[in-house]
């Protein structure tokens, strides 16, 4: 049986995240080779010296990475390597938007609502947004061919676009639904930024990565076509499965 990694009680990484990360890390370096079954809950909880609950938590993590696979009556294995499928989004002529990129791609794109809110504009998008008091602030995991790419965030003005207080948003284009509704689309031109932040323990969640995975962070205030404000955007993307090209 491999040696583990000293887990740390005081460490702001949680029991059960250090346990996945090693176990991971295990897997990568082929110590638990592709097909082979992976210790017990009951023997990997005294390895580790933490209790069960702990351990499974580590396991529905890899289980939703898509590392582990169980099987009933068998116990836990890993998975043979899944086929992930890549992004390019093309900005040097237009702004498509996640699903034409998918689609540019022969990929399926989908998305899944995280959250959806009419809120008091933030205090960092007043100035772009003027002397609208109000914004719809719009939070989504977006998939190409359901493998989840990034953690989609927008804040739209409420006047003008209070159908997206209503819009049926999963598996929908942000995008066509507001030019089908408004004849509006964001413009090229718009202030943009590229950045690398980590994961938090709610993004790595939702996007099935470790915390503190280093992810593309592309922020924008995105005018439309006649220069009018559109919205201001926050994409926290998977670096591994998304290219661009600017």
């Amino acid at each position: 049986m491999k040696m583990v990694g000293k887990l740390t009680g005081d460490s702001a990484t949680p029991l059960y995240q250090q346990v996945a990360n090693d176990l991971r890390d295990a897997i990568v370096n082929d110590v638990y080779h592709v097909g082979a079954r992976i210790p017990t809950e009951p023997e990997l909880s005294r390895l580790y010296d933490v209790s069960r609950i702990t351990i499974r938590k580590a396991i529905e993590l890899l289980v939703e990475e898509g590392l582990l696979v169980k099987r009933q009556g068998k116990g836990t294995f890993v998975r043979e390597a899944q086929v992930v499928p890549t992004v390019h989004d093309d900005r040097r002529t237009a702004l498509n938007g996640f699903s034409a990129s998918c689609r540019q791609n022969g990929l399926e794109p989908g998305s899944r609502l995280l959250r959806r809110e009419v809120i008091d504009v933030p205090s960092a998008a007043r100035e772009f947004f003027g002397d609208e008091s109000r914004v719809i602030t719009i939070d989504r995991l977006c998939t190409a061919d359901g493998a989840p790419i990034m953690v989609d965030h927008c804040l739209f003005a409420e006047e003008g676009h209070e159908f997206l207080e209503t819009a049926d948003l999963e598996d929908a284009s942000l995008f066509e639904l507001i030019r089908n509704a408004t004849g509006q689309h964001p413009h090229r031109d718009s202030a943009q930024m590229l950045s690398i932040q980590l994961a938090d323990e709610q993004v790595a969640h939702a996007l099935s990565v470790p915390v503190g995975e280093p992810l593309f962070s592309l922020e924008g205030s995105y005018r439309d076509q006649d220069g009018k404000p559109l919205y201001v955007g926050k994409q926290l993307i998977i670096g591994s499965r998304y290219t661009f090209s600017m």
